[in-house]
């Protein structure tokens, strides 16, 4: 069977007609690819023996990107974009089927660094894309199977290079506007002083959001002081931005049906706030051995409001408040003990509700600081009149995080929106799931790695390498002692790979490698099924998780090849991974309290697939074209509570067996596009992105239909009015294509619900942006 389909797949490479192409722009080939999170550390792409995703500056600047998932989205079909929270700016990156979420509560698979530093946050290892400048990025690479890259690197990581007056030098000024309200100015400076530079960044956004609420504001800075001397060279700089992010989050699909931009509840948005200074440095010792380094520290605040249909009504009395009415909890009688307690102590009366129907607005906040530092040496001198380079070095992270969450009482209202009473409330028994939380979380991470290349031959390279994680996670319950933990994690993760290259048009490589991921504080302190929480919000109980680990494997063959006097170049590739992850934790439903969970260990899980594409341009046109097939089930069985799911048992349960799909991971992706000049000033450029249905949240089971396949088409141009202006016009989904990118269920059968005039579809989708236009002008000194 999958031999079949590896023959499908060159198939389609070989009558493909392009990838990742460039149209004019002279750029160097992409020769060296980071090897560990230290630069200084690369190998040349020829010795690499994965398939790494690179995407330069002028990638960025041609796609108009706001936030750099939009480029690695549209060129690359292993990268899916999950619109989980519904706001542009706020996107899960999903490489091969692992994750890097903005969302607190998903499960994170992949590194992201920033100049060395992991920017995963201290609390749940997120990662919010819309607190790093877009403008002020260099370049940047996704690669798989390298264990270098520490904790959270199951699937890959995402290295960022920001940009400093060595490399980036002149002013720039940028306005656009367009459609929803879309309003966006970025300026940037870079200059050099002899042995000294300097480049500021500065990015101001806002989006009134095409769906209702969901508008956006981002202001983002990015300044680097550097200098460099003949043998060293350092760089202090600032990363610091302030978000305010509507998350619209998914609807039911009878609303959507009514209104497509129409959404369930609100208010639903988080404030991120970061302040990131950076301390990096190189020291050129000899001319083989070379020393890198930094030292950071980082400050990263975030306030989440959410208001919510409430598991609640009236108590049989209709005196009080209660959760719900259910007489017993086991064998014992709850109708009291499930009254809601305000913060008198007193049991809340109906008559605050005003005869409205309850729901609730859920708070949380979190602060934390981080510092750590790192350093490496890259030794690069022959053994033997063999080529070697050994990379060496280690690193230390330590994090302390604030944690608060309550509930206060609130009334819908006819437009599903919820106003507060100004009343917190919590059960008083913690069944109920209410309870307010106040913890401080302690992370202390530090690992040492080895990695080394050597030249067997001038065609064949094996390189090998190991690096030693340890995790020690501490968690203080400060209204009691339920999540009182103190858990440490160790583990060594080797690789090993092997590249050949037949001519220098063609190689060939193979490549092994495990990493792992620690439980975070979020996930140990929300970790009991009799004591579920709001996943992005309330920590209620904690017995520890085991660490995640992934062991992958991938072959491979990729080339380019000259093509005619006119300067034409093929590029092609072909891929093919398994990843198998042991103990891997997710997110499972609560069987106590509608809308809570639980983080649980659930048995293997597995990620397979291939990846092909071929590119070719010239000095006037580039096409691309990708395609990936991901192949990602789970492997053991295991129970979830989802009850609003149709095929659920009488119980409210669905039964997941090795082989099921996993939810959210598209099977099939293609990328395509073009980039032509119709004249030197003058150029045009598509792209169309095509996704395969994804299975629903909830639906883990695989007995319900996926989402609907879809696909969109986006356009651009832009026009060199002088050499130092251009002008530029984008549309995005060009047909205005109604799709969906995410998809779960919620309870239809309640009070609140048929209050509205009911509805008879559990189905709750995240709708996609319909056709937008935006214009702008650049402006280069």
């Amino acid at each position: 069977m999958l031999g079949s389909r590896i023959s499908l797949v060159a198939l389609m490479v070989a009558a493909a007609p392009a990838l990742q192409a460039r149209a004019q722009e002279t750029l160097p080939d992409i020769d060296i690819i980071a090897a560990a999170p230290e630069a200084g550390a690369g190998i040349e792409k020829s010795k690499v023996p994965t398939n790494p995703i690179t995407t330069k500056r002028g990638d960025l600047d041609r796609d108009r990107a706001l936030v750099i998932t939009d480029t690695l989205q549209r060129r690359n079909a292993s990268v899916s974009i999950v619109d989980v929270a519904g706001n542009p700016f706020q996107p899960d990156l999903t490489y091969r089927g692992f994750t890097a979420s903005s969302v607190p509560g998903t499960p994170q698979g992949l590194a992201v660094y920033q100049d060395g530093v992991r920017i995963n946050e201290a609390f749940g290892d997120v990662v919010n894309f819309d607190l790093i400048p877009t403008v002020a990025i260099a370049n940047s690479e996704l690669v798989s199977g390298n264990p270098l890259f520490g904790l959270n690197a199951l699937g890959g990581a995402l290295t960022l290079e920001m940009k400093n007056g060595f490399t980036w030098q002149g002013y720039e000024l940028e306005g656009r506007g367009g459609s929803y309200g879309r309003r966006y100015s970025a300026a940037q400076i870079g200059q050099q002083f002899g042995d000294f530079a300097i480049y500021s960044a500065f990015e101001a956004l806002g989006d009134s959001g095409w769906r209702k609420r969901s508008g956006s504001e981002l202001l983002r800075g990015y300044v680097d002081l550097g200098y460099k001397g003949d043998k060293t060279e350092f760089h202090l700089n600032y990363t610091g931005a302030t978000t305010r992010l509507g998350a619209a989050a998914a609807t039911p699909v009878e609303m959507i049906q009514r209104d497509y931009g129409s959404v369930y509840t609100t208010p639903q948005s988080s404030t991120n706030e970061l302040h990131f200074i950076n301390l990096k440095g190189a020291y050129q010792a000899t001319n083989t051995l070379k020393f890198n380094g930094n030292f950071y520290y980082r400050d990263y605040q975030q306030a989440h409001v959410d208001g919510n249909i409430a598991d609640m009504e009236t108590c049989s009395s209709k005196a009080f408040v209660c959760q719900d009415n259910d007489p017993f909890i086991g064998n014992v009688p709850t109708n009291a003990q499930r009254r809601l307690i305000g913060p008198n102590g007193l049991q809340i009366p109906a008559s605050v509700l005003a005869g409205g129907l309850p729901a609730t607005i859920d708070y949380s906040r979190t602060h934390s600081n981080s510092y750590g530092g790192a350093i490496q040496g890259t030794y690069d001198e022959k053994i033997a009149d063999f080529k070697n380079k050994l990379i060496v070095g280690g690193s230390f992270d330590r994090q302390f995080t604030d944690f608060r969450g309550y509930s206060e009482l609130g009334i819908l209202q006819g437009d599903f929106g919820v106003t507060s009473t100004g009343l917190q409330y919590f059960n008083s028994v913690p069944e109920g799931g209410f309870q307010p939380s106040s913890v401080f979380a302690r992370n202390l991470y530090y690992g040492v790695y080895a990695l080394d290349t050597l030249d067997l031959t001038d065609n064949l390279t094996l390189t090998a390498g190991l690096r030693f994680n340890s995790a020690e996670i501490t968690l203080y319950d400060r209204l009691g002692v339920r999540l009182n933990s103190d858990k440490s994690y160790q583990r060594v993760n080797p690789v090993a790979g092997l590249t050949y290259t037949f001519i220098p048009e063609f190689t060939v490589y193979g490549n092994y490698s495990e990493a792992n991921r620690a439980p975070t504080a979020l996930e140990n302190g929300c970790a009991d099924a009799n004591h579920p929480c709001t996943i992005d919000s309330f920590l209620v109980a904690d017995p520890p998780l085991k660490q995640v680990v992934t062991r992958s494997g991938e072959i491979g063959f990729r080339g380019t090849h000259d093509i005619g006097p006119d300067h034409g170049r093929l590029e092609w590739k072909v891929d093919i991974f398994r990843a198998v992850n042991s103990d891997d934790i997710v997110s499972l439903p609560s069987n106590v309290i509608q809308g809570r969970g639980y983080f649980a260990n659930v048995g293997a899980t597995r990620r397979q697939g291939v990846e092909a594409g071929v590119a070719w341009r010239n000095d006037q046109l580039s096409l691309y074209a990708d395609y990936a097939l991901i192949d990602a089930t789970f492997r053991s069985a295991f129970d979830v509570q989802s009850e609003s799911n149709p095929y659920a048992d009488a119980n409210g349960l669905i039964h997941v067996r090795p082989g099921n799909v996993m939810p959210g991971v598209p099977r099939h992706r293609v990328k395509l596009g073009f980039d032509y000049f119709i004249t030197p000033e003058w150029k045009l450029g598509a792209d169309y992105i095509f996704t395969s249905g994804v299975r629903l949240r909830g639906d883990e089971s695989n007995l319900d239909k996926p989402l609907p396949s879809w696909g969109v088409v986006n356009l651009k141009t832009s026009y060199k009015v002088t050499e130092n202006v251009e002008i530029y016009a984008l549309a995005q989904n060009l047909f205005d294509r109604r799709y969906y990118t995410f998809g779960t269920y919620f309870d239809n059968s309640g009070n609140a619900t048929a209050s509205a005039g009911g509805f008879t579809n559990p189905r709750t989708y995240v709708p996609g942006a319909p056709v937008s236009v935006y214009g702008g002008v650049k402006v280069k000194f």
